[in-house]
């Protein structure tokens, strides 16, 4: 799926049938954020795409930040190449996670009112927020990991 920035339209193509494939299979945004980046890297981790559920709908609470970005954050983390095989993080998670949250307040706060789940689904009933932002948050990680030099 491609959204036109000024038209807000939605176009679908490969990505957003993706998504859709997932959504209908059960899966939230956070799930699916992960599930994408995980097949951009070849990889597959069904525990994690499970674990991720506890992110869906803000954490479990309205109130809590929306799935995708939390889901975005996760899967930011685990694309990063750390140049070892070690559990630590990469040393410009921090910073880019700031990056990433700064682009998700503007682009949710503008079109949505917030970054809350409440807040994005008073302001799209129909969820098609939801999938607007997942399309718009996987393009803005592969970005971000292509600007670190990690594949994604």
């Amino acid at each position: 799926m491609t959204v036109d920035n000024e038209t807000d339209a939605i176009r679908l193509d490969g990505p957003y049938l993706d998504m859709l494939s997932l959504r209908l299979s059960g899966l939230c945004c956070s799930q699916i954020v992960v599930k994408l980046l995980l097949r951009d890297l070849g990889r597959e981790n069904p525990g994690l795409v499970r674990a991720m559920a506890a992110l869906c709908f803000g954490g479990g609470y309205a109130d809590g930040a929306c799935g995708v970005l939390t889901g975005a954050a996760c899967a930011l983390s685990l694309c990063l190449e750390n140049g070892s095989d070690t559990e630590q993080q990469h040393p410009r998670l921090p910073l880019l996670l700031g990056e990433l949250h700064d682009w998700f307040s503007v682009r949710a706060g503008r079109s949505y009112g917030g970054v809350t789940c409440r807040e994005i689904l008073a302001a799209s009933p129909d969820k098609r927020a939801c999938s607007q932002l997942v399309i718009a948050a996987i393009e803005k990680l592969r970005s971000m990991l292509a600007s670190t030099g990690s594949a994604a």
